[in-house]
């Protein structure tokens, strides 16, 4: 998993059809902070400020932002994406009825998606999960040929709110979890080639001991998946049906769990105890036991001496 800032790069760049007129600035913003170390994958996207970009596996979440009333001509993003708007107004013309969006309303667009947009008086704010399509190919999803509107919450929009929220806690956040989100708002778009096969009966109880054997382990969904025999979208909806948590969510709290265990032991120190558990660090332990158990880990381990 990679993070950057606002980022220098080359993007995908697909001409507008025909002359349009408009008003605001129109091209794509790249906005500089520092250098990186290795070239990050090209995106497709054209239009707006693209900000606080991360990559995933076959995935980047993004934020874009537009400051001012803009009228974006007719033009098609090189990559599938599902997008939820945040803040503002912004409405898509249409032949058969403009598509108002309005705050915590999603769409999912497939790749090469013909359209125009116009952002309305104070600008708007969109995030976005743009998907690799040779990544799509990899996981045998198949997703719908055409626009899929979410406007109250029936398809995948909660599941964007989800993955926001877990992007924009940068001290806390966690990839296994973030995968997991990417992978059902997939699964919500009801089109996977898998979708129809049946899980084996033993594919939960092989899941659940994966994951409770190698929890201290920098587990991937695919390494899930693989234990039980299923397809890692099957892997990630299994656990969200048997424990209302993703992948992500459970493994956090078993590493919680077994560090404050740990901190019954006067002789682990605290540094310790969170490498043993899992976490990358001490502070990282700290931040998810202040999440599950609002209190420090000083104050645990002063509970159970």
């Amino acid at each position: 998993m990679k993070r950057n800032g606002p980022f220098p790069g080359r993007l995908g760049w697909i001409k507008p059809a025909g002359r349009i007129t408009f008003g605001g600035a129109l091209c794509l913003t790249l906005v500089k902070s520092g250098t990186l170390a290795k070239p990050m994958r090209r995106i497709g996207w054209v239009y707006g400020q693209v900000q606080d970009r991360l990559d995933l596996d076959g995935a980047s979440l993004f934020e874009t932002t537009h400051r001012r009333r803009t009228e974006v001509p007719i033009h098609e993003h090189e990559f599938p994406y599902l997008a939820l708007l945040i803040n503002g107004k912004y409405r898509e013309p249409s032949s058969r009825g403009d598509s108002h969006f309005v705050p915590f309303s999603a769409v999912y667009h497939p790749e090469y998606t013909r359209h125009a947009g116009v952002v309305e008086e104070h600008g708007c704010r969109f995030f976005t999960l743009e998907l690799e399509p040779c990544w799509l190919r990899k996981m045998g999803a198949k997703l719908p040929h055409d626009s899929v509107f979410d406007w109250h919450g029936q398809r995948f929009l909660w599941l964007m709110l989800r993955l926001f929220r877990e992007y924009r806690d940068e001290e806390s956040r966690f990839s296994l979890t973030m995968e997991s989100l990417k992978l059902e708002a997939l699964a919500a778009l009801g089109q996977s080639k898998n979708d129809g096969d049946k899980e084996p009966a033993s594919a939960w109880p092989r899941l659940r001991e994966k994951m409770h054997d190698s929890f201290r382990e920098p587990l991937r969904i695919g390494d899930l998946a693989g234990a039980a025999g299923v397809h890692p979208v099957h892997a990630a909806r299994l656990f969200r049906r048997r424990t209302g948590l993703t992948p992500g969510e459970y493994l956090q709290r078993l590493r919680a769990q077994h560090a404050c265990r740990l901190m019954q032991q006067p002789g682990r120190s605290l540094c310790e105890i969170s490498y043993d558990s899992g976490f990358c660090d001490q502070s990282h332990m700290n931040r998810v036991l202040r999440r599950f158990a609002q209190c420090s880990p000083g104050t645990i381990r002063m509970l159970t001496q």
